[in-house]
């Protein structure tokens, strides 16, 4: 791709110094004075020079700062060796972090996420793609456990320090992946709204302090057993003979199953009154049993009727 920046040694070299210095890939675009959109497709391209520059210089610059700090440890320098920890925590942690909370460019993830929901997981997954799946399955399991007030505060808060807007926006984000489809079966909402009651009855219970707290439980109790349909009496079993396989009898005498016998002289003698073809009167004859039926004939009979007519 031609961003047209030439890539000689000093610009790679500048390339290298302003990533060490954190200067986001706009700034360097507009530092090159080269069109934003092209220069960012080709830093974020792992095959392309630029982006290999870009990811060296900032790899190099955070090693050199590491070692000096390893060469200080090792010679006995205490408070190089806590800040030397600190790093080491905090790019697990900042990693970590970057994946899960927010680190993702791509518009049409929740769509990836939705489609993979929708499919019965039969799709693959990027590896972000899994990590942002599972970050919205906490928010969404803790706005059912503590409400959206709390969850969004508890992760604006130290390790995750989320910012209120990005917080705000990833709950809203779970809340729209797994609960936007209300096609939802009513036992499964009967399950889930029983559920949260239990849920609350437990925790009137645990906090009980006088018998109005008592009476709020049992109320939630019975209301929770009523979403279940537990005051309903259990629907009647069919019986088993209505699934036992059933009994079929084959036969060609209609007095079998409570029909009349026919009178085959009778069925001959309306067969031989019809004005229709003697080759088709045999047949009928045939097949009511009055006449044995010639294979050798009949298999003739079909061959000729298969042959095309002639034009």
């Amino acid at each position: 791709m031609n961003i047209g920046l030439a890539l000689t040694e000093e610009v790679a070299k500048e390339l290298e110094n302003l990533s060490a210095l954190g200067y986001s890939l706009e700034d360097m675009a507009l530092y090159f004075d080269v069109d934003k959109i092209y220069f960012i497709q080709a830093a974020e391209d792992p095959e392309s020079k630029v982006g290999y520059y870009i990811r060296r210089g900032k790899l190099m610059a955070a090693a050199k700062e590491q070692l000096a700090l390893l060469q200080a440890t090792e010679g006995g320098n205490v408070t190089a060796s806590e800040h030397l920890a600190k790093i080491r925590r905090n790019k697990s942690w900042e990693i970590s972090k970057l994946d899960i909370f927010g680190g993702f460019e791509e518009k049409h993830l929740l769509a990836n996420l939705r489609d993979y929901i929708e499919s019965g997981s039969l799709n693959d997954l990027k590896n972000e793609e899994a990590i942002y799946l599972d970050a919205l399955l906490i928010f969404a399991g803790m706005g059912r456990k503590i409400g959206r007030r709390n969850t969004v505060a508890f992760f604006t808060k130290p390790p995750f320090g989320l910012k209120y807007a990005r917080a705000s926006e990833m709950y809203d984000e779970a809340i729209n992946l797994f609960y936007a489809d209300r096609q939802i079966e009513r036992k499964a909402l009967r399950h889930k709204f029983a559920e949260q009651l239990q849920e609350a009855a437990i925790i009137v219970r645990d906090n009980a302090a006088s018998a109005k707290d008592w009476e709020v439980y049992g109320n939630l109790i019975v209301q929770a057993s009523r979403m279940l349909g537990l005051d309903k009496d259990d629907p009647e079993k069919p019986p088993a003979e209505q699934f036992a396989k059933p009994i079929r009898h084959y036969s060609l005498s209609p007095s079998d199953v409570g029909l009349h016998s026919i009178e085959r002289p009778d069925v001959a003698r309306q067969i031989e009154s019809l004005d229709i073809p003697e080759r088709d009167k045999i047949r009928l004859r045939q097949d009511a049993r009055i006449e044995f039926i010639n294979l050798e004939e009949r298999l003739h009979e079909l061959e000729e009727d298969s042959q095309p007519e002639e034009s």
